[in-house]
């Protein structure tokens, strides 16, 4: 079976990088003197204002450790595990005495590690880094020898970690400089520094740093004052944006009819997303490939976006059955986008998050993943098929580096890139999660940029929870069934912020909806929209949040990048090619905060509607059915002001029409095994979502269901009733 939840397996506190997000990518080696976004973005809009922005003083440096040799007997340093550790003055680096690992053949491998804490002067928010040189020899897997920065906490329990690059190549060529860094997040007590090896053979360490890069400033308490948020012509982060969408496991389970109808197509036409990452395998049967295929139809009409990543691909032998693996993804691909005419298909990886034989064992191999789409490549120029290869789809950031080596060994036959990411490090409740989820955004778009191609973010999530509970692993969001579950919304609307303000092409969260109970002995994979358990398919706060951004912030459109004067006030912007704006507005103060808005090229008047996600007081409808809107605003001459409600995610747009679908017609009812068969003539509208059937008894009108078929069955009839059955459009308007 599919090892879905690899990717999100978390470790013990000694355990390789790759399933638990590192809190800061070595990989993000940004220019120290490059403003922080949040003042760029104050800066930015204040010139648009005129307002006067004092700027940020000098950041705090301080060195924790310099680089020094090894001490005879590694005073200050832990020794953890069973190896040989030793100063090595016949190896140096700039003239510093090294420190060996070895493990010997026969070892128990078991992370070993030399390990130093740093408690004095350690604050939230601090940014640090540590690095060191490293050399090899005779290493026999991965993830061989790297170095980890992890932040304790006061329990001794970690708060956070971060990795250097790992592969069982670090050090082989001769003395290689590998880096870890992070802020500080709240709790912790101690940052810690340790070398570690996780393989057989000898590594040596030398030259150790740690230094802190700058000290969290505080955000000024604005008030009562009003703030600015303005796109404008010149900041325009992707003219060809797009959409916010999901990953989606859902095509590859089986499902009644009456689930597709009232269920799953139903909510996936109402959410509309217009960007999906779908898993598949590379051997599917071709009666599971018809399946596949009817959902594919359904993204196809709601203008979805495909982009497609295999589960388990074969370890290839030799050129024979690389080849063949090769002509057989292929194949599929044009079952697909030729016979099946799903030209929405547009993008394939051959392995999620790098995968083969073990999750993100293609790390420390990256030529093996270049020669996998070198022959597919191949395959797909040679049949002419419109699909292009995305590189690489590493999860966490902490594996982004990835991303960079394949723009700069393997661009020719890459036509995106992309990866993953956890906010393990950061809670929902964290305000400067936005600033640090952008900057990494920032980097990845960037890789793509310079070589002219889209950056995808095919999965991301909050904090993963990977406890076994009674034999039973949990790959699930770690906040769901908690008091904290509503707030998981505004931290995926502050990613899906950041990505459209970063140019991210298109975003898929994990998942449209859960896997099913019987997906695989011992596992569960809980992080849907709503829920798959038995008959249960109720929704969760996030559908109503996170429901909004892919329903209106689709593509293509134009992405703005957008200026706040209030590091609190974070927002996006996009307009679609018929003109139409919509407008994320995610308000962090604990008040409720007036707002100026500003857009460019808008003359005249335009009626903008409102839609409120409020974490205190989300509306859950029985079937699904996402709320009408709370008012609306006018937009006059590209500004307007608004209130925004604290801690909240608001969302304005003009992506839609007044006039309801006409009456539905021909209601008729039956008996039927099970209950009553309620059924109707379909209603002719462009812009049909999705139909309500009501239950009439007395003066008593009860929703029964929704559905986009033209028949419902009612399973808890009443003698005598009778049914109405109303058309919903795209825009939400019901008809009479």
């Amino acid at each position: 079976m599919p090892r879905v939840g690899g990717r999100r397996r978390l470790k013990s506190s000694t355990e390789a990088p790759g399933r638990i997000a590192g809190v800061r990518s070595q990989t993000f080696r940004r220019e120290e003197a490059t403003m922080n976004y949040v003042l760029l973005a104050l800066a930015c809009c204040a010139a648009l204002c005129g307002l006067t922005i004092v700027p940020q003083a000098p950041p705090d440096r301080k060195t924790y450790l310099s680089p020094e040799p090894f001490a005879a007997d590694l005073r200050g340093w832990e020794r953890i595990g069973e190896a040989s550790f030793a100063c090595d003055e016949a190896q140096r680096h700039d003239g510093l005495a090294s420190a060996r690992i070895r493990i010997e053949p026969s070892g128990t491998l078991n992370y070993q590690q030399l390990r130093r804490d740093f408690a004095d002067d350690i604050r939230e928010g601090d940014e640090l880094r540590a690095s060191v040189w490293v050399r090899s020899e005779g290493i026999d897997q991965n993830p061989g020898a790297y170095l980890a920065l992890e932040f304790v906490a006061a329990d001794g329990s970690r708060a956070a970690i971060s990795h250097s690059r790992t592969s069982a190549q670090n050090g082989t060529a001769g003395w290689e400089r590998l880096e870890a860094s992070g802020a500080v997040p709240a709790g912790t007590r101690s940052a810690r520094l340790s070398l570690i090896l996780h393989a057989h053979g000898t590594a040596w360490f030398a030259g150790p740093s740690l230094e802190r890069l700058s000290r969290q400033t505080p955000w000024p308490d604005l008030g009562d004052r009003l703030r600015h948020i303005a796109a404008k012509d010149d900041t325009i982060a992707n003219p060809n944006f797009g959409g916010v969408g999901f990953h989606a496991f859902h095509h590859i389970f089986p499902a009644t009819e009456e689930d597709l109808n009232e269920v799953i197509f139903k909510r996936w036409r109402e959410l509309n997303p217009s960007f999906a990452r779908l898993n598949d395998h590379w051997d599917y049967d071709r009666p599971v490939m018809e399946r596949i295929a009817r959902h594919m139809a359904r993204m196809k009409e709601t203008g979805t976006e495909i982009y497609l990543t295999t589960w388990n691909p074969p370890n290839a032998r030799d050129d024979g059955e690389l080849a063949a693996w090769a002509r057989r993804v292929a194949d599929n691909l044009e079952f697909y986008v030729r016979t099946k005419g799903l030209t929405n298909l547009r993008t394939y990886c051959m392995t999620n998050e790098l995968s083969l034989d073990g999750w993100g064992s293609l790390v420390g191999n990256l030529s093996r993943f270049r020669q996998y789409h070198q022959a597919l490549a191949a395959e797909i120029k040679r049949r002419g098929l419109p699909v292009g290869l995305l590189a690489t789809d590493a999860s966490p950031v902490d594996y982004w580096h990835t991303i960079a080596w394949a723009a700069a060994n393997m661009d020719d036959i890459t036509a995106a890139y992309g990866g993953h990411h956890y906010f393990n490090e950061r809670g929902p409740e964290d305000e400067r999660f936005y600033p640090w989820f952008l900057s990494k955004l920032e980097w990845g778009v960037g890789i793509a940029r310079d070589k002219k191609k889209p950056f995808i973010l095919g999965e991301f999530g909050a904090r993963q929870d990977g406890r076994t509970v009674d034999g039973v692993r949990l790959d699930r969001c770690v906040y769901f069934e908690t008091p904290t579950e509503p707030l998981v919304t505004l931290q995926l609307a502050e990613a899906v912020i950041a990505a459209i303000n970063a140019g991210v092409h298109g975003m898929g969260y994990w998942t449209f909806m859960d896997l099913v109970d019987d997906f695989s002995p011992g596992y569960l994979n809980r992080w849907g929209l709503f829920r798959a358990s038995g008959a249960d398919r109720s929704t969760r706060a996030i559908y109503y949040g996170y429901g909004l951004l892919t329903r209106y912030f689709r593509g293509p459109s134009t992405a703005f990048r957008v200026a706040s004067d209030d590091p609190r006030v974070r927002a996006a912007v996009v307009r679609n090619r018929d003109g139409a704006w919509s407008i994320a507005v995610v308000n962090r103060n604990g008040r409720a905060t007036a707002v100026e808005i500003a857009v460019p090229d808008q003359r005249g008047s335009v009626s903008m509607r409102t839609y409120v996600y409020d974490p205190a007081r989300v509306r859950h409808h029985p079937f699904g059915d996402l709320p009408g809107p709370s008012g609306t605003v006018t937009l006059r001459s590209g500004k307007m002001r608004v209130t925004v409600a604290p801690m909240s995610l608001t969302v304005y747009t003009a992506a839609f029409d007044e006039a309801p679908p006409p009456a539905v017609r021909g209601i008729a009812q039956a008996p039927t095994d099970g209950g009553v068969r309620v059924s109707w003539h379909p209603v002719d509208a462009r812009d049909l979502c999705y139909y309500r059937v009501y239950r009439l008894n007395g003066a008593a009108r009860v929703q029964i269901g929704s559905t986009i078929a033209t028949e419902l069955v009612d399973r808890k009839p009443i003698a005598g009733a009778r049914y109405a059955v109303t058309a919903v459009d795209m825009s939400g308007n019901e008809s009479p």
